[in-house]
């Protein structure tokens, strides 16, 4: 299962947001649970391909993780200049957020961009897309 096409506010691949993460359970994964913090949920880190899935107190997937690769129209949007992907897109975020963060154990101040329509929240660092977090923001609440 090496399908890592986007479908805003739907799915990346054959991972479909609100569905039951149960039947995607067959695939090589780690589970790492919410049980430290009741806010947060569940994360599952699938292997092939490398995407990772956070579910819902229901066990449904809320949100998609990409860091490696993801595809819309033929187009990987990992390692994109994010003015490229405003360009091809014809896209302007709805908000956005500089967050600092400790990545292999040094300091980034990434760019985070939510485009609330598509679903998709953007995270940039020296200027080039590092990872794509997908989710219907129409759906959000659990």
């Amino acid at each position: 299962m090496e399908n890592t096409e986007l479908i805003p506010n739907v799915s990346v691949g054959d991972f479909f947001l609100g569905h039951n993460i149960d039947e995607y359970l067959v695939y090589e994964h780690e589970y790492y649970s919410k049980n430290t913090d009741e806010f947060a949920d569940d994360l599952y880190e699938f292997y092939s391909p490398p995407i990772s899935i956070w579910t819902n107190n229901s066990h449904n997937i809320t949100i998609i993780g990409c860091y490696k690769e993801c595809y819309w129209q033929g187009r990987n949007l990992l390692k994109m200049p994010f003015e490229e992907f405003l360009s091809f897109y014809k896209v302007v975020p709805d908000y956005s957020d500089k967050i600092y963060l400790l990545v292999n154990g040094r300091g980034q101040n990434q760019m985070v961009y939510d485009f609330d329509q598509l679903g998709l929240q953007i995270w940039v660092w020296r200027k080039k897309i590092v990872t794509i977090l997908v989710s219907n923001y129409s759906n959000c609440c659990d």
